[in-house]
């Protein structure tokens, strides 16, 4: 079994853009729905993603170098060995950022009390190629749903995330001023004002609270 090209037209750069956006439009929405608070998240380097119904996944992005993998506690892979098995044929470099990092995030506990990575799929990303030992109907049957809208194409992400949280005129205008601002300087710091907490749409404590949180992962701040 040899890494394969799962999708020409993936990237690691657009993954980490639709990756943004759905952050941004978490931190905006979870303001009303605090109760989906689990469902996006970062740490650093890392992004990461549950649906609630049994998925689960991380995406690590390096100067180099993207890992991703996920989990779909119904299924279960007898073809391979162990986590790190997903990434045979990787550059060094990739298996060491599975281990110390995207892997750390997928750990379950073993009945010696031991926690090891469990995934039930995997990709990486090299230069412009996204490569995976799964194709990409088992990639996606096997977790890869997970990532179906930070990979769309930005018009069609902004569209299905306004849809899926029914989010106003004045939430959409918000996700996009703060995202064309996020992917011009990645690592500078952004501070909202008071209008554009306003257009958040609510004074719901809780709710803010867990917006606030959600936008300082992501370096955007009150």
């Amino acid at each position: 079994m040899k890494p394969v090209i799962i999708n020409s037209s993936w990237n690691k750069n657009d993954l980490w853009n639709g990756c943004m956006l759905a952050a941004i439009a978490h931190a905006i929405m979870v303001a009303h729905y605090p109760e989906l608070s689990y469902e996006h998240s970062w740490d650093e380097i890392n992004y990461n993603t549950i649906d609630g119904s049994g998925g689960r996944g991380t995406v690590t992005f390096h100067d180099q170098y993207c890992v991703a993998a996920f989990r779909n506690d119904y299924i279960v892979r007898t073809e391979f060995s162990s986590a790190v098995d997903f990434f045979r044929g990787a550059p060094k470099e990739v298996l060491e950022l599975a281990n110390n990092e995207t892997l750390q995030y997928l750990l379950e506990d073993e009945e010696d009390g031991v926690a090891i990575p469990s995934i039930t799929s995997a990709f990486w990303g090299e230069k412009d190629k996204i490569l995976s030992l799964d194709s990409n109907v088992k990639l996606i049957q096997n977790g890869g749903y997970l990532l179906e809208r930070q990979l769309m194409n930005y018009d069609s992400a902004l569209e299905s995330w306004q849809e899926y949280y029914g989010m106003t005129e004045k939430q959409l205008k918000l996700l996009e001023s703060i995202y064309k601002r996020k992917i011009a300087n990645p690592n500078a710091k952004i501070k909202l004002t008071k209008d554009e907490i306003s257009m958040i749409g609510t004074d719901d404590a809780e709710g803010l609270n867990e917006s606030r949180i959600s936008f300082e992962e992501i370096g955007v701040y009150w």
